[in-house]
């Protein structure tokens, strides 16, 4: 049986009829950048957050950008921030003139901690990105009661977590000033091509934000900042409107999925043959990571039997090139051996039983050799 790691079709089918009428639409009123598509979008969007408003941008790279660009932080000022996380976490720092400042994850965990953010505060640190990996929604209360005791700025890279929440039921991403969102078509709410957002408590910010996404413009050909081409299509805002509705269903799949898994693995889990990921409360589960010093062979069985898998990151962010010159590379040993034994399996909402049992059929025989 081949097990697909995602399969978007199979996903969107059921909706396809409400996205052929929201094209037929755009066809209709001919508006495809930014217009009312988007923001009926952002509006419907933050009522689900629970924010006070939000701006639709380009992708979750240019929301990243944008909100950095909006705090008008000190050029040269150092952001603390996971090397665990996709490259635009880090390059979207660098990009606002700022400089990325890696922080080990602690012995387990797919995070740094408060303490870890703490020990590596110097006089440059100007705030904190905080990246909810996998879906997991990271504790904020003691990393926002840090930056607030420093004069720093907190921002969450929730590109992968829309829909997690923390232990008191909030939406991730409104800890601190800004909360930025990727609709790459694999997150839990993908568009049918790229899209992103940047949502808060303070609208005043994200009225900035807007300012930013068109090349820093306060009126028509008034611009008193440097900005970015940064625009959310109309043809996706109407494609993610529809969408939108289907993101908590899905969301309690992929958890449901997460769930089988935890407890099919249940008897392999030890610090030699695999770690299990934590169901944490709120937890979006983008991704079901475990890891292994067995990877390897995992990989093999994996693809003889035909199923879909992925490793998030194969390199650590510390260790990429593009960075070096503003981060010279460094031992973060417990971020190293993420990437060394990190696999992530197939979790997705249109996962069926019979794939998963699949899955966990090939994962248990692979790592009880």
């Amino acid at each position: 049986m081949k097990v697909p790691f995602v399969d978007l079709k199979r996903l969107q089918a059921p909706l396809r009829p409400q996205l052929e009428a929201a094209f037929s639409r755009m066809l209709d009123h001919g508006v495809y950048v930014l217009g009312h598509e988007v923001k009926t979008f952002e509006a419907s969007l933050s009522h689900y957050l629970g924010a006070s408003d939000t701006a639709g941008v380009s992708c979750g790279t240019d929301a990243l950008i944008a909100a950095l660009l909006a705090l008008g932080l000190p050029a040269g000022g150092e952001m603390l921030m996971t090397p665990l996380s996709f490259v635009a976490s880090a390059s979207s720092v660098l990009r606002a003139g700022l400089r990325p400042v890696f922080v080990d994850l602690p012995d387990t965990g797919f995070h740094p901690d408060v303490s870890g953010f703490e020990r590596a505060w110097t006089s440059k640190t100007v705030g904190v990105l905080a990246v909810h990996l996998f879906g997991e929604p990271v504790p904020m209360t003691d990393i926002a009661a840090l930056c607030a005791r420093r004069g720093g700025v907190l921002v969450e890279d929730c590109a992968q977590a829309i829909g997690a929440r923390d232990a008191d039921g909030r939406s991730v991403g409104l800890a601190g000033a800004a909360g930025t969102l990727s609709f790459f078509p694999a997150k839990n709410l993908g568009a049918l091509g790229d899209g992103g957002a940047v949502f808060s408590h303070d609208a005043a910010f994200v009225e900035h934000v807007r300012r930013i996404r068109q090349h820093g413009r306060r009126a028509r050909d008034h611009y008193d900042e440097l900005g970015g081409n940064f625009r959310l299509d109309a043809l996706q805002a109407a494609m993610l409107g529809v969408l939108l509705p289907a993101l908590d269903d899905w969301n309690a799949k992929r958890a449901v999925n997460a769930r089988a898994y935890l407890c099919a693995f249940e008897g392999l889990a030890n610090a030699e043959q695999l770690r299990l990921p934590v169901d944490v409360p709120g937890h979006a589960w983008n991704q079901f990571s475990i890891q292994t010093p067995h990877r390897a062979r995992l990989i093999e069985e994996l693809r003889a039997a035909d199923i879909g898998h992925a490793v998030y990151y194969t390199r650590a962010l510390h260790q990429q090139g593009a960075l070096a010159a503003a981060a010279p590379p460094e031992c973060l040993p417990n971020a190293e051996r993420c990437c060394a034994e990190v696999l992530a399996l197939p979790v997705y909402p249109g996962l069926t039983e019979a794939e998963r049992d699949r899955v966990v059929e090939v994962v248990t025989g692979a790592l009880s050799c």
